[in-house]
């Protein structure tokens, strides 16, 4: 059952419906609404009584909505009930409706529509009569865009000018021209006549972005909606000249720039068109800022017309509108399966009934100084699209300054101080920047393996951002100390302090912070050759940069060590080969969460010691020896001593006894006998802590492949390393030929 009573306040009518709209009330709902819809164009629907609503009262409610705007008015919603708001909002009609908090704020709303209204303004210019709706909103400068990298749609809002869509790193020049933009779809007339006009209608708009070569912005909203009152046939040039004498009852004492998005109603051929109104002030304003792009364009282009720009060409349009409201409209009309095409403006296109929206600008502003301004240091300078990623990321900021950490192989990071827009300072932050998939990883895996079992951990993902194959991602970094914490690489204390003390450190890293990784041992069958091979993660050139480095062929099997005389199995032929044959290789063994790339830069520790781990791109579960290896590799290859050639051959003939075999459950021979003692010795100490966690981990399994294999992975890619000496890389591969030989051995045992 349903009852339903009429109200009246203030001369806005108020329905009260009680009960169910359901399929048998809603005749008497509708019966009830029906005189309203006659002689109103505003109405309230108090639903604080209503318990449910229908389909059918939902086809009601916007078959009100529809009678009402067409008579210049509106429908409004109020006091819903969670049941009523959840069925109207899974409906998707929210957009539609406008829903108000109370009766009192639906009738205040509506009576500041009803003075807007009253507001109009009418005037004739010769046989045409004229109406203007001031649209109420604070008067904005328009933005002058010269040469700014990449702007994002949203950055743009309602635009006119020279660029090219930006959907790569660098800008495609040839496509460069005309465009028009109203930050949620974007028309591109290319200055090149061999190509066609273009469109993008980007299924996320703050995402997308515009190389900018010069442009002007012309505000957020329209200064007003001017509509003729009878229809009629014109040209853009007779409608432009019918509405300009109006921009005096807008004008301040500053100067003022006129804009017009114009609706046209041709039913075979429907438009809109985003019109730059060219007077004399914006004439001389153009001159002084040097815009000779814009400038030229114009002058090519409007021929002294007094217009530029570009239209959409729609292949339908929607109802006039009669509320102002532009974006609504735009959203409804400029659609990627509704736009036929985009073309350049000419006075001469006719137009019928034409709704212009017009935008009055005050002033002109260098756009640089409404951007979030970006400040680098040490003469670093963040390319079009890296920047374009930053200022997604820190929408809560107005100035960043950023300093770059250090450029990995595959991705940079930066320190990232920021301000809001008062000037308060920001909790500091990393910025990384590196392609799509490795950005994704990090953001997926951190969130996975990294947050639910390091305690400490202070690398918390704030945010991701997309353009092209580039990927950038924000991290939090405040260490347990908060701001003052000062965090430094576990480097920093590899080289300064004493073998016992990073004995100690790397317990406390290992055994108390990183146990719940390597302390939940899980079995499971493992694919070593798969899952360590370098050529298939970062490095797929790497036997390539052997032959230019190294001079070794992939396609011979053994080469012979010089200080030696030693012949063993050439790892890069190991690798192109043998990997490939056995790539669906299983063994038997313990897998377990692994950082994946667990090097002594994605370590950090505070003043009092407290553990941070960041890069979290390759973490995943995996074969559990992998970082303990890889922390091997860097110990005893990149860290070897190899200064002059006596120093190359006296690691060379000690190396070689030290890897001759790699048993977990073994220790390895020690017989360097050169002048570097204390660093080889720390170095072969921290190893054999890496392999006692390792062994510990695995139970003592004692087959040795998936520990060679995973030194493998580390050790081969050494020659790729555009920094390290040479020295290093043939070091790098006589280990590996080594381990190689160290796998043949194993293969017929039986573990």
């Amino acid at each position: 059952m349903i009852s339903v009573t009429v109200q009246t306040d203030q001369t806005i009518p108020l329905v009260i419906p009680a009960g169910r709209i359901d399929t048998t009330t809603t005749g008497k709902f509708e019966e009830a609404l029906q005189p309203f819809l006659e002689n109103e164009n505003f109405l309230i629907i108090d639903l604080s009584k209503c318990s449910y609503l229908s389909s059918a009262g939902i086809r009601t409610l916007l078959i009100t909505e529809k009678k009402l705007k067409a008579a210049g008015g509106s429908l409004f919603l109020c006091g819903l009930l969670p049941e009523v708001f959840q069925i109207i909002e899974m409906a998707g009609m929210l957009k539609i409706f406008r829903v108000s908090a109370s009766v009192a704020e639906a009738r205040s709303e509506i009576l500041r529509l009803r003075q807007l209204a009253d507001r109009s303004l009418k005037w004739n210019a010769g046989p045409l009569s004229f109406e203007l709706f001031p649209i109420e909103g604070r008067r904005q400068p328009a933005l002058l865009w010269e040469s700014q990298g990449i702007a994002g749609y949203n950055e743009l809002g309602y635009s006119i000018g020279i660029g090219s869509p930006a959907e790569a790193s660098d800008e495609n020049e040839h496509t460069r021209g005309l465009f028009i933009s109203n930050s949620r779809c974007t028309g591109f007339i290319p200055a090149d006549t061999r190509l066609s006009p273009d469109f993008r209608v980007p299924q996320n708009p703050e995402n997308a972005g515009i190389f900018v070569r010069c442009a002007l912005s012309f505000g957020g909203n329209p200064s007003g909606l001017v509509r003729l009152k009878t229809p009629a046939l014109l040209s853009l040039g007779e409608l432009t000249r019918g509405i300009y004498p109006i921009i005096q009852q807008f004008k301040s004492g500053e100067m003022n720039l006129m804009t017009l998005i114009v609706a046209n109603f041709d039913t075979y051929r429907p438009t809109v068109s985003f019109c730059l109104v060219i007077d004399q002030e914006l004439s001389n304003a153009l001159k002084q800022s040097d815009f000779k792009e814009i400038t030229d364009s114009i002058k090519d282009n409007v021929r002294g017309t007094g217009l530029w720009g570009a239209r959409f060409v729609l292949y339908e349009i929607s109802d006039s509108p009669v509320d102002a409201s532009l974006s609504d409209f735009l959203e409804k009309v400029l659609t990627i399966e509704n736009i036929a095409g985009v073309e350049k403006i000419d006075p001469d296109d006719r137009v019928i009934s034409p709704v212009s929206w017009m935008f009055i600008s005050e002033g002109l502003q260098p756009a640089s100084e409404r951007r979030i301004l970006i400040e680098t240091e040490d003469e670093l300078r963040l390319e079009p699209a890296k920047a374009f990623l930053a200022r997604r990321l820190y929408t809560d900021a107005s100035r960043l300054i950023v300093k770059q950490i250090h450029g990995g192989y595959s991705a940079q990071t930066f320190q990232v101080i920021s301000f809001d827009k008062e000037g308060r300072k920001l909790r500091p932050t990393v910025l990384k920047i590196a392609d799509r998939a490795m950005i994704s990883r990090e953001s997926d895996r951190c969130r996975r393996f990294a947050n639910p079992y390091i305690l400490n951990n202070s690398a918390m993902v704030l945010g991701t951002e997309f353009f092209g194959n580039i990927g950038a991602l924000r991290y939090n970094f405040v260490g347990i100390g908060g701001e003052q914490s000062k965090l430094k690489w576990l480097t920093h204390y590899f080289n300064s302090w004493t073998t016992e003390q990073l004995e100690h450190l790397f317990d406390k890293i290992f055994v108390q912070i990183l146990n719940p990784w390597y302390g939940q041992p899980i079995a499971d069958t493992i694919y070593p050759y798969r899952d360590h091979d370098p050529t298939y993660t970062f490095f797929p050139q790497l036997c390539e940069t052997a032959l230019s480095e190294l001079s070794v062929s992939p396609e011979e099997q053994f080469f012979t060590v010089k200080e030696t005389g030693q012949q063993l199995i050439n790892p890069y032929w190991f690798l192109k080969h043998e990997f490939a044959r056995r790539r669906e290789t299983t063994v038997d063994y313990y897998t377990s969460v692994c950082h994946g790339d667990l090097n002594m830069q994605n370590i950090l520790l505070d003043q009092d010691m407290n553990v941070y781990l960041i890069d979290f791109s390759e973490t995943r579960p995996r074969s559990l020896v992998s970082d303990f290896a890889r922390l091997e590799a860097i110990f005893m290859i990149e860290h070897a001593p190899l200064e002059t050639d006596q120093e190359m051959e006296e690691y060379i003939r000690f190396i070689s006894s030290f890897y001759n075999s790699v048993q977990l459950n073994k220790p390895p021979v020690n017989n360097y006998q050169g002048k570097h003692q204390d660093k080889v010795h720390r170095n072969i100490s921290l190893t054999l802590k890496m392999r006692g966690y390792a062994l510990n981990g695995v139970k003592g399994h004692p087959n040795p492949v998936p520990y060679c294999l995973a030194l493998l992975e580390w050790i081969l890619p050494i020659v790729c390393y555009s920094s390290t000496p040479i020295a290093h890389k043939r070091l790098s591969m006589i280990v590996a030929g080594q381990l190689c030989e160290n796998i043949i051995r194993t293969d017929y045992q039986v573990f």
